[in-house]
């Protein structure tokens, strides 16, 4: 028991390593249960400030879980930050040890926001939405592939894969108003999401799933976290357009389907857009605003503990 460690762990499919900062704890572990409680094992023996690991496209969730019912403050980075981290410390090699170790330092100088415990429910929701976008991604490629199939057979095997899609994805919508409803946080964070017009079912469970965070932080930190933030671009005298980049794409993707919606639907968001439009705001600019804009009051409404309140029409 001496100083206080920042763990970094990098994780494959079959294994994970681990390092510390400052060093004194070096692993090499099967990633399975028994690898994952070698670990928790390991962990015991020293005062843990943060771990932060990588996400691996899933292989980290089980990990992840682990250290969480273990008491551990954990946080799953984005290996874009900690790549541009390591180029900036002069880590230009990379082998599993050294990602560990370049986590490791991460967590010690940048010491990111751990993420809280999710509930089941929450976990359970986040696969399921995850899942219905794979099947609706699937399905965009199949009926992008009917108007080029000429040959009869293709033709069938094409609508019955689509007919097969369609019947998976309601099979899955189901689950998600049933996982929804099953939890009364959820059930009442859908609730207010569903109250703003243009939000729909489909727009309520990406945010619930991708954005737990929704409620809990200011409208800066949450638009940053779903790549809706205007970054300034300036050097000197000269000043370039603001651009947005980075974040959590799934979400990103539905609020711009939303703010169509809400475009023709929502009074708010329609004048919102028709006063950037008549700036000469481009499209792509105006839409993205819209965007920026409902998230902040979706956050707002959902902080707030309160529906959304249209406003009452103008009197002649």
């Amino acid at each position: 028991m001496s100083d206080t460690l920042y763990v970094g762990i990098d994780v494959a499919k079959d294994s994970f390593d681990v390092a510390s900062d400052p060093a004194g704890l070096v692993l090499s572990l099967p990633n399975d249960p028994p690898g994952r409680q070698r670990l928790l094992d390991a962990l015991r023996n020293h005062p843990v400030a943060l771990i932060v690991l990588e996400a691996t496209g899933g292989y980290e969730r089980s990990l992840v879980a682990d250290l969480l019912d273990a008491g551990h403050k954990v946080v799953v980075a984005n290996p874009r930050q900690v790549r541009d981290f390591a180029r900036g410390i002069g880590r230009l090699a990379k082998t599993d040890r050294l990602d560990a170790q370049v986590l490791a330092r991460f967590a010690s100088m940048v010491k990111p926001e751990p993420r809280q415990k999710a509930s089941e429910e929450a976990v359970n929701l986040a696969e399921l939405v995850t899942r219905r976008r794979q099947l609706s991604d699937l399905m965009t490629q199949e009926s992008n592939r009917v108007p080029h199939a000429r040959h009869p057979h293709v033709r069938r095997s094409l609508k019955k894969s689509l007919r097969a899609l369609e019947a998976q994805i309601d099979d899955l919508d189901k689950l998600i108003r049933q996982n929804i409803d099953s939890d009364d946080g959820l059930r009442r964070k859908d609730e207010i999401v569903q109250s703003f017009k243009g939000a729909g079912p489909g727009t309520s469970a990406m945010l619930l799933a991708q954005l737990p965070e929704l409620g809990r932080l200011n409208r800066q930190q949450i638009t940053a976290l779903a790549g809706l933030a205007p970054w300034d671009v300036k050097s000197g005298p000269w000043a370039g357009q603001s651009r947005i980049w980075g974040g959590r794409m799934p979400v990103r993707n539905m609020l711009y389907m939303t703010a169509l919606s809400a475009i023709r639907y929502n009074p708010i968001i329609r004048k919102f857009y028709q006063r950037l439009e008549s700036k000469g705001k481009k499209f792509k600019v105006a839409i993205t605003a819209c965007m920026r804009k409902i998230l902040v009051i979706l956050n707002t409404l959902v902080r707030n503990d309160c529906l959304w309140s249209p406003p009452l029409p103008e009197k002649a």
